[in-house]
């Protein structure tokens, strides 16, 4: 007959915190896991994030983005709204018939060799103030890289 064992099952109580612990971990670890991926995905671009908002709640943020001539960026624009909104920057080629609220619309671009700035606007009619959804993307020259 095999001895009998005086292994005891740990008392309710540390039942319930060792699972929240690992809980805790697994969130932990697959947070860091997607911001990790995220950076690595994005490779050598900078990302810029654009709210945007009624402008009666805040419009576009930040409404001035400097960026380098030749610099790759990416543009995340968020709908935190709770109506949808467009986004154009049409010297650059860019833009989205709507952005849902709570979604995201990302663009990849290169801002050209040469500085000079560029107007994005909503295009969906978001409120009596559509009109001044608007913002301003300015490409400083190259010598003027970070």
């Amino acid at each position: 007959m095999p001895p009998e064992s005086n292994l005891q099952p740990p008392p309710g109580r540390w039942g319930s915190v060792l699972a929240w612990v690992l809980v805790l971990a697994a969130s932990v670890f697959t947070i860091a896991a997607a911001l990790l991926y995220e950076q690595n995905r994005v490779g050598d671009r900078r990302v810029i994030e654009i709210r945007a908002q009624a402008p009666e709640k805040g419009n576009f943020y930040p409404r001035r983005i400097e960026v380098v001539a030749g610099e790759r960026v990416r543009l995340r624009v968020r709908n935190v709204d709770t109506v949808g909104h467009g986004f154009a920057l049409p010297a650059l080629n860019v833009g989205i018939a709507e952005i849902k609220p709570g979604e995201d619309a990302i663009f990849d671009l290169t801002i050209p060799e040469h500085g000079s700035d560029y107007e994005f606007f909503c295009t969906v009619w978001c409120s009596t103030e559509h009109m001044q959804m608007r913002g301003q993307l300015v490409a400083l020259p190259a010598q003027a890289r970070r």
